[in-house]
């Protein structure tokens, strides 16, 4: 493809690229909760915060303007991967990028939370950039879609 070719394209993105995108952040241990907050919004990201998985499930009910979504697997109430499968099911609202952000570390855990429809998986603790570099192919990802 010609840089011609490519230059429209960007210009349809550069307008949902302005926006910051909210996102979801599930976590039960108020030190990570507000360790993650304060990355994401130094990283120009909109952060909602909850600490139970029934919290999680209701406000992304509630909010349709949340794109983006770290579910520890382990909060109380619905688990991680039960909100994750829920948003999965869901008939309308916008499509969610989601992260499990767990302490489980095997790779039948992984693979099960992306087989239950996590788009990625983070094992705590992670490096801050690891996870900034999750949240930016996130991004392109919600930049392709309609």
């Amino acid at each position: 493809m010609s840089e011609k070719e490519l230059e429209p394209q960007k210009n349809q993105e550069t307008p949902k690229a302005s926006r910051p995108h909210k996102i979801l952040v599930a976590e039960d241990n108020p030190v990570v909760r507000k360790g993650l907050n304060n990355f994401l919004v130094k990283w120009g990201y909109e952060p909602v915060e909850v600490e139970n998985g029934d919290m999680a499930w209701n406000t992304l009910e509630a909010d349709s303007t949340i794109t983006m979504a770290i579910l520890d697997w382990n909060i109380p109430g619905l688990s991680g991967i039960q909100v994750c499968q829920r948003i999965r099911m869901r008939k309308d609202g916008p499509y969610v990028y989601t992260i499990i952000f767990s302490a489980r570390s095997s790779i039948e855990e992984q693979v099960l939370a992306l087989e239950g429809g996590a788009d990625d998986y983070l094992v705590k603790p992670a490096k801050p950039s690891l996870l900034r570099a999750r949240l930016g192919v996130g991004r392109r990802i919600l930049n392709l879609l309609p």
